[in-house]
């Protein structure tokens, strides 16, 4: 049995919460395992080459020159008889400490981006070159966990329990605003806030990189449209993008001119789940997580220094990574086309033949992938 690779061990280590644990399992599978790393650490408050670095973050993942940076804060919602007391003390433990905690990474990583470690010993480096803070576009993403209960007995069941996005809320005037998240660090750093039930639906509905990302620009520009937004619940978000339609792309609604205001209430989640385009959708997109399997299966080899390369003598990690990025940067819709297209020319190979079938992305008008099959050799003999 080969020795594993310092990376392939550093990413075998566990998250050390089951929240930070779910998170990660959920990153994986929507992000995958080659840009998905939980508890990245600085070598922050080594001295002389000893001791533990400092936690960056609960979760990093970086997607060429995207950089997601997550924080998991799962603190139990403190019981008094004043909901208001009560909310300010768990908004305190859970936004304002997640929000210091990412405005911290993202400073320090456009900072400092060479002193990033897989480990707390800071002997495994960033596998990657991250990209260059200046092109860079780092989303802040807060996992709040804990408020759902008190929510849903707060707007008296009247309420999936989710946190309502209000955009008149900055900073500390949160305190006073019980289950509602406007912008914890002002409006001119976006942050997501997502308790348990949204990360969830998210992570769910877009699990790409690029569909998420295209879901946050689309909720970035909708929530900034106008002076005040306020929305039930993310969820409910999810739904308008995921049942809206512009140039064959999802979108949030364009905002007349001149309006100052604009509301969206519960609803639209519940329609859209029992609806016959979402479950239309799910069926179609079970065969595209072959696409996933493939790149996932490649990115095993490149942790364990067993890439090869037709192109290059000796291709680098970044070399390598670039290739595999270039497959996942494929939206959902494109995977499922590119996963036919696959079977097909693997049910299309006939012994001792060659066959070749060339399938234009889905996502990027000017890339075209080569499925080629080609006949086995001859085995080698010892």
């Amino acid at each position: 049995m080969e020795e594993k690779t310092a990376w392939e061990s550093a990413v075998e280590v566990e998250a050390k919460t089951d929240s930070e644990r779910y998170l990660a399992k959920l990153a994986r599978r929507a992000f995958l395992s080659l840009w998905s790393y939980s508890n990245v650490h600085t070598d922050e408050g080594r001295t002389q080459g000893k001791g533990d670095g400092k936690e960056l973050c609960d979760l990093l993942v970086v997607f060429g020159n995207h950089v997601l940076i997550f924080s998991d804060k799962a603190c139990a919602f403190p019981k008094h008889p004043d909901t208001q007391v009560a909310w300010g003390r768990w908004y305190k433990s859970a936004v304002e400490k997640s929000v210091r905690q990412l405005t911290g990474a993202e400073s320090f990583l456009k900072s400092h981006p060479g002193r990033i470690f897989l480990d707390k010993d800071c002997s495994v480096p960033f596998p990657f070159q991250l990209p260059d803070p200046a092109a860079a576009t780092f989303h802040l993403i807060a996992v709040t966990r804990g408020s759902h209960a008190a929510a849903h007995a707060f707007w008296e069941k009247q309420s999936s329990g989710s946190l309502m996005i209000d955009t008149s809320l900055d900073g500390r005037a949160h305190l006073q605003a019980p289950f509602r998240i406007g912008w914890p660090v002002g409006k001119k750093r976006f942050v997501h806030v997502l308790d348990e039930m949204a990360l969830d639906i998210i992570l769910e509905e877009f699990d790409t990189v690029p569909d998420l990302i295209a879901y946050f620009k689309a909720k970035e520009r909708f929530l900034t449209s106008v002076p005040i937004v306020t929305v039930s619940g993310e969820e409910q978000l999810v739904a308008r993008f995921q049942m809206s339609f512009e140039g064959g792309q999802h979108v949030l609604p364009e905002v007349p001119d001149g309006v100052d205001f604009v509301a969206l209430m519960e609803g639209d989640w519940e329609q859209y789940c029992v609806s016959q385009e979402r479950a239309a959708r799910c069926q179609a997109d079970a065969g595209s997580y072959m696409w996933d399997a493939l790149i996932e299966y490649q990115s095993g080899f490149i942790r364990s220094g067993q890439a090869g390369s037709p192109f290059f003598e000796s291709a680098s990690v970044d070399d390598h990574e670039r290739v595999v990025r270039a497959m996942a940067s494929e939206t959902r819709f494109s995977r499922r086309i590119l996963s036919e297209a696959f079977r097909y020319a693997l049910n299309q190979s006939n012994p001792g033949h060659k066959f070749a079938r060339i399938m234009p992305s889905a996502t990027y008008p000017n890339r075209l992938y080569v499925f080629l099959t080609l006949p086995r050799g001859p085995p080698v003999s010892g």
